[in-house]
Protein backbone atom coordinates (compact mmCIF):
# COMPACT_ATOMS: atom_id res chain seq x y z
CA UNK A 1 0.00 0.00 0.00
CA UNK A 2 1.12 3.49 -0.65
CA UNK A 3 -0.08 6.78 0.73
CA UNK A 4 -0.04 10.06 -1.25
CA UNK A 5 1.62 12.74 0.44
CA UNK A 6 -0.20 15.63 -0.37
CA UNK A 7 -0.98 18.99 0.86
CA UNK A 8 -4.80 19.35 2.40
CA UNK A 9 -6.97 21.48 4.24
CA UNK A 10 -9.99 21.02 6.56
CA UNK A 11 -12.46 18.69 6.20
CA UNK A 12 -10.15 16.47 4.67
CA UNK A 13 -8.60 13.98 7.68
CA UNK A 14 -6.09 12.48 6.01
CA UNK A 15 -3.96 11.79 2.59
CA UNK A 16 -5.48 9.24 -0.09
CA UNK A 17 -4.80 5.86 0.60
CA UNK A 18 -3.86 4.00 -2.45
CA UNK A 19 -4.72 0.43 -1.26
CA UNK A 20 -3.65 -3.01 -2.62
CA UNK A 21 -0.95 -4.69 -4.57
CA UNK A 22 0.57 -2.87 -7.80
CA UNK A 23 -1.09 -5.79 -9.64
CA UNK A 24 -4.22 -5.74 -7.87
CA UNK A 25 -7.00 -4.97 -10.72
CA UNK A 26 -7.99 -2.15 -9.06
CA UNK A 27 -4.74 -0.86 -9.32
CA UNK A 28 -4.31 -1.49 -13.21
CA UNK A 29 -4.70 0.83 -16.25
CA UNK A 30 -7.21 -0.86 -18.96
CA UNK A 31 -4.25 -1.95 -21.95
CA UNK A 32 -4.18 -0.62 -25.05
CA UNK A 33 -6.70 -2.85 -27.51
CA UNK A 34 -9.05 -4.03 -24.66
CA UNK A 35 -11.44 -6.44 -26.52
CA UNK A 36 -14.97 -4.68 -25.85
CA UNK A 37 -17.49 -7.59 -25.24
CA UNK A 38 -20.48 -8.66 -28.11
CA UNK A 39 -23.44 -7.76 -25.93
CA UNK A 40 -22.07 -4.27 -25.10
CA UNK A 41 -24.03 -1.97 -26.44
CA UNK A 42 -27.22 -4.09 -25.21
CA UNK A 43 -26.42 -3.82 -21.29
CA UNK A 44 -24.73 0.19 -21.54
CA UNK A 45 -28.45 0.95 -23.00
CA UNK A 46 -29.56 -0.39 -19.66
CA UNK A 47 -26.81 1.20 -17.42
CA UNK A 48 -27.23 4.90 -19.10
CA UNK A 49 -30.84 4.56 -19.11
CA UNK A 50 -31.18 7.08 -16.25
CA UNK A 51 -28.53 9.28 -18.53
CA UNK A 52 -26.62 8.81 -14.78
CA UNK A 53 -23.91 7.71 -13.15
CA UNK A 54 -25.45 8.05 -9.37
CA UNK A 55 -22.36 9.17 -7.20
CA UNK A 56 -22.82 7.76 -3.49
CA UNK A 57 -21.78 10.39 -1.03
CA UNK A 58 -23.64 10.22 2.17
CA UNK A 59 -26.73 7.14 2.81
CA UNK A 60 -24.75 4.60 0.36
CA UNK A 61 -20.90 6.31 0.78
CA UNK A 62 -18.52 4.61 2.58
CA UNK A 63 -17.02 5.56 6.07
CA UNK A 64 -12.88 4.98 6.19
CA UNK A 65 -11.97 4.85 9.69
CA UNK A 66 -7.93 4.42 10.17
CA UNK A 67 -6.60 2.88 13.11
CA UNK A 68 -3.72 2.82 15.57
CA UNK A 69 -1.88 1.80 18.22
CA UNK A 70 -4.52 3.45 20.45
CA UNK A 71 -7.66 2.49 19.01
CA UNK A 72 -9.70 0.37 21.10
CA UNK A 73 -10.53 -3.26 20.16
CA UNK A 74 -14.22 -4.86 20.08
CA UNK A 75 -16.26 -7.69 19.59
CA UNK A 76 -18.43 -7.99 16.50
CA UNK A 77 -21.11 -10.29 16.03
CA UNK A 78 -22.17 -11.77 12.79
CA UNK A 79 -26.40 -11.20 12.42
CA UNK A 80 -26.43 -13.66 9.27
CA UNK A 81 -26.17 -17.39 9.68
CA UNK A 82 -23.74 -17.82 6.63
CA UNK A 83 -21.30 -19.55 8.28
CA UNK A 84 -18.44 -18.87 10.90
CA UNK A 85 -18.76 -15.30 11.22
CA UNK A 86 -15.27 -13.55 9.90
CA UNK A 87 -14.87 -11.86 13.26
CA UNK A 88 -15.16 -14.71 15.18
CA UNK A 89 -11.95 -14.59 17.81
CA UNK A 90 -11.05 -11.41 16.90
CA UNK A 91 -10.67 -7.99 18.22
CA UNK A 92 -11.49 -5.07 15.77
CA UNK A 93 -9.95 -1.95 15.93
CA UNK A 94 -13.12 0.61 15.67
CA UNK A 95 -12.56 4.21 17.01
CA UNK A 96 -14.38 6.10 19.19
CA UNK A 97 -17.61 7.84 17.99
CA UNK A 98 -17.39 5.98 14.88
CA UNK A 99 -20.59 5.46 11.98
CA UNK A 100 -21.95 3.21 9.56
CA UNK A 101 -23.19 5.00 6.29
CA UNK A 102 -27.06 5.52 7.19
CA UNK A 103 -28.37 3.20 4.05
CA UNK A 104 -29.79 0.11 4.51
CA UNK A 105 -26.20 -1.07 3.85
CA UNK A 106 -24.89 0.54 7.10
CA UNK A 107 -21.46 -0.29 5.50
CA UNK A 108 -18.55 0.75 7.19
CA UNK A 109 -14.43 0.11 6.74
CA UNK A 110 -11.63 0.49 9.20
CA UNK A 111 -8.06 0.19 7.64
CA UNK A 112 -5.35 -0.99 10.29
CA UNK A 113 -2.03 -0.28 8.28
CA UNK A 114 0.23 -1.80 11.03
CA UNK A 115 -1.37 -4.83 10.59
CA UNK A 116 -1.85 -4.50 7.29
CA UNK A 117 -5.95 -5.25 7.95
CA UNK A 118 -8.87 -4.04 6.58
CA UNK A 119 -11.84 -4.57 8.53
CA UNK A 120 -14.65 -4.24 6.56
CA UNK A 121 -18.63 -4.37 8.03
CA UNK A 122 -22.07 -4.18 6.26
CA UNK A 123 -25.22 -3.62 8.33
CA UNK A 124 -22.99 -2.08 11.41
CA UNK A 125 -24.43 -1.07 14.23
CA UNK A 126 -22.56 -0.34 17.88
CA UNK A 127 -24.24 -2.99 20.44
CA UNK A 128 -23.73 -2.29 24.05
CA UNK A 129 -19.34 -2.22 23.84
CA UNK A 130 -18.99 -3.90 20.67
CA UNK A 131 -20.95 -3.95 17.51
CA UNK A 132 -22.84 -6.22 15.62
CA UNK A 133 -22.35 -6.68 11.52
CA UNK A 134 -24.90 -8.50 8.83
CA UNK A 135 -21.29 -9.73 7.46
CA UNK A 136 -18.27 -8.06 6.73
CA UNK A 137 -14.45 -9.23 5.73
CA UNK A 138 -10.92 -8.93 6.93
CA UNK A 139 -8.97 -8.16 3.80
CA UNK A 140 -5.50 -8.34 3.45
CA UNK A 141 -4.51 -4.38 2.41
CA UNK A 142 -1.73 -5.41 0.65
CA UNK A 143 -3.36 -8.17 -1.62
CA UNK A 144 -5.82 -8.12 -4.92
CA UNK A 145 -8.87 -6.33 -3.10
CA UNK A 146 -11.02 -9.41 -4.03
CA UNK A 147 -12.09 -12.87 -2.59
CA UNK A 148 -13.28 -11.87 0.79
CA UNK A 149 -17.32 -11.86 1.77
CA UNK A 150 -17.99 -7.71 2.45
CA UNK A 151 -19.48 -7.56 -0.80
CA UNK A 152 -21.77 -10.04 -3.17
CA UNK A 153 -19.15 -10.22 -5.89
CA UNK A 154 -15.97 -10.76 -3.50
CA UNK A 155 -14.71 -7.05 -4.37
CA UNK A 156 -13.08 -5.05 -0.86
CA UNK A 157 -15.67 -2.63 0.60
CA UNK A 158 -12.51 -0.33 0.16
CA UNK A 159 -11.57 -1.43 -3.20
CA UNK A 160 -12.37 1.24 -6.21
CA UNK A 161 -13.95 3.37 -2.98
CA UNK A 162 -13.61 7.46 -4.55
CA UNK A 163 -11.49 9.05 -1.05
CA UNK A 164 -12.56 12.85 -0.69
CA UNK A 165 -8.50 13.49 -0.74
CA UNK A 166 -8.58 12.35 -4.10
CA UNK A 167 -11.51 14.54 -5.31
CA UNK A 168 -9.71 16.96 -3.25
CA UNK A 169 -6.22 16.63 -5.35
CA UNK A 170 -8.46 16.45 -8.76
CA UNK A 171 -7.09 12.47 -9.43
CA UNK A 172 -8.37 9.27 -8.93
CA UNK A 173 -5.65 6.98 -9.44
CA UNK A 174 -7.56 3.45 -9.61
CA UNK A 175 -10.64 1.70 -10.65
CA UNK A 176 -13.78 2.29 -9.48
CA UNK A 177 -16.89 0.61 -7.68
CA UNK A 178 -19.85 1.10 -9.39
CA UNK A 179 -23.42 -0.91 -9.23
CA UNK A 180 -26.53 -1.71 -11.12
CA UNK A 181 -29.87 -2.84 -10.96
CA UNK A 182 -29.02 -5.11 -13.12
CA UNK A 183 -26.83 -7.85 -12.53
CA UNK A 184 -26.67 -11.29 -13.64
CA UNK A 185 -27.84 -14.08 -11.50
CA UNK A 186 -25.75 -17.24 -11.05
CA UNK A 187 -23.02 -16.19 -13.43
CA UNK A 188 -20.13 -13.33 -12.85
CA UNK A 189 -16.51 -12.85 -14.19
CA UNK A 190 -13.31 -12.98 -12.95
CA UNK A 191 -12.11 -11.13 -10.66
CA UNK A 192 -15.16 -11.47 -9.03
CA UNK A 193 -15.70 -14.51 -7.08
CA UNK A 194 -19.53 -14.29 -6.55
CA UNK A 195 -22.61 -12.76 -7.39
CA UNK A 196 -25.65 -11.41 -5.63
CA UNK A 197 -27.12 -10.77 -9.11
CA UNK A 198 -31.01 -11.77 -9.88
CA UNK A 199 -31.65 -10.45 -13.08
CA UNK A 200 -32.43 -13.28 -15.94
CA UNK A 201 -32.46 -10.40 -18.69
CA UNK A 202 -30.45 -10.78 -21.78
CA UNK A 203 -28.63 -7.65 -21.31
CA UNK A 204 -27.47 -8.58 -17.58
CA UNK A 205 -24.27 -7.24 -16.71
CA UNK A 206 -22.18 -9.92 -14.22
CA UNK A 207 -20.48 -8.81 -11.16
CA UNK A 208 -16.76 -8.40 -12.41
CA UNK A 209 -17.52 -7.32 -15.48
CA UNK A 210 -15.05 -3.99 -16.22
CA UNK A 211 -16.70 -1.24 -17.65
CA UNK A 212 -14.84 2.14 -18.98
CA UNK A 213 -15.97 5.98 -20.48
CA UNK A 214 -14.99 5.87 -24.01
CA UNK A 215 -11.34 6.82 -24.30
CA UNK A 216 -11.93 8.49 -27.75
CA UNK A 217 -14.17 10.96 -25.53
CA UNK A 218 -12.66 14.51 -25.04
CA UNK A 219 -13.86 14.87 -21.83
CA UNK A 220 -12.07 18.37 -21.40
CA UNK A 221 -14.93 19.63 -24.30
CA UNK A 222 -17.47 18.82 -21.64
CA UNK A 223 -16.83 21.90 -19.21
CA UNK A 224 -17.69 19.25 -16.21
CA UNK A 225 -16.91 20.78 -12.76
CA UNK A 226 -13.48 19.51 -10.94
CA UNK A 227 -15.05 16.68 -9.43
CA UNK A 228 -16.79 15.01 -12.20
CA UNK A 229 -13.88 15.61 -14.44
CA UNK A 230 -11.76 13.31 -12.33
CA UNK A 231 -14.27 10.42 -12.17
CA UNK A 232 -14.80 10.84 -16.27
CA UNK A 233 -11.14 10.58 -16.82
CA UNK A 234 -10.61 7.87 -14.07
CA UNK A 235 -13.19 5.84 -16.13
CA UNK A 236 -11.48 6.18 -18.96
CA UNK A 237 -8.15 5.22 -17.64
CA UNK A 238 -9.00 2.91 -15.41
CA UNK A 239 -12.82 1.57 -15.70
CA UNK A 240 -15.13 0.34 -12.60
CA UNK A 241 -15.83 -2.95 -11.46
CA UNK A 242 -19.44 -4.25 -11.57
CA UNK A 243 -19.27 -5.14 -7.42
CA UNK A 244 -22.14 -5.17 -6.01
CA UNK A 245 -26.48 -4.81 -6.79
CA UNK A 246 -28.12 -1.10 -6.16
CA UNK A 247 -31.61 0.25 -6.69
CA UNK A 248 -30.58 2.29 -9.64
CA UNK A 249 -29.13 1.07 -13.31
CA UNK A 250 -25.75 3.04 -12.17
CA UNK A 251 -24.01 3.93 -8.85
CA UNK A 252 -20.68 4.51 -7.86
CA UNK A 253 -19.10 4.42 -4.55
CA UNK A 254 -17.64 7.45 -2.62
CA UNK A 255 -16.01 7.82 0.71
CA UNK A 256 -18.60 9.27 3.24
CA UNK A 257 -16.77 12.75 4.15
CA UNK A 258 -15.60 13.09 7.54
CA UNK A 259 -16.77 16.30 8.36
CA UNK A 260 -20.19 15.03 8.18
CA UNK A 261 -22.14 18.25 7.09
CA UNK A 262 -24.35 16.62 4.49
CA UNK A 263 -22.20 15.65 1.53
CA UNK A 264 -19.42 17.76 2.52
CA UNK A 265 -17.23 21.21 1.66
CA UNK A 266 -14.52 19.34 -0.58
CA UNK A 267 -17.43 17.69 -2.61
CA UNK A 268 -19.39 20.97 -2.78
CA UNK A 269 -16.82 22.36 -3.83
CA UNK A 270 -15.72 20.15 -7.02
CA UNK A 271 -19.20 20.79 -8.43
CA UNK A 272 -21.37 18.41 -6.45
CA UNK A 273 -24.89 18.95 -5.65
CA UNK A 274 -25.86 16.72 -3.38
CA UNK A 275 -25.74 12.74 -2.68
CA UNK A 276 -26.74 11.21 -5.80
CA UNK A 277 -25.45 13.82 -7.97
CA UNK A 278 -26.33 12.16 -11.38
CA UNK A 279 -22.94 13.50 -12.90
CA UNK A 280 -25.46 13.70 -16.06
CA UNK A 281 -23.17 16.05 -18.14
CA UNK A 282 -21.35 13.05 -18.86
CA UNK A 283 -22.56 11.14 -21.79
CA UNK A 284 -22.80 7.61 -19.91
CA UNK A 285 -24.01 5.94 -23.45
CA UNK A 286 -20.68 6.47 -24.16
CA UNK A 287 -19.66 3.60 -21.34
CA UNK A 288 -18.04 0.42 -23.03
CA UNK A 289 -18.25 -2.99 -21.14
CA UNK A 290 -14.80 -4.94 -21.51
CA UNK A 291 -14.97 -8.32 -22.61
Amino acid sequence: MTIAAVAYSAPIARAAMQPFSPGSPFRTPIPGGAAIDPNSDAMVAHLSSDGAMYANLVAYGVPIYQADAGTPGRTVSCTEDWGRCPFDGVRVPIPAGAQSSSGSDAAMVVVDASSGQIFELWRAHPAGGGWTAGWGSITNLNGSGWGGGATGSGASRLGGVIQVAEIQEGVIPHALAVATNNVCARTFRAPATSTDGTSARANCIPEGARIRLDPGLDIDALGLPSGVRAVARAMQVYGAYVVDVSGAPLNVAFEVDPSGNGIGATYRQAGFTGDYDPMSAVPWDRLQVLA
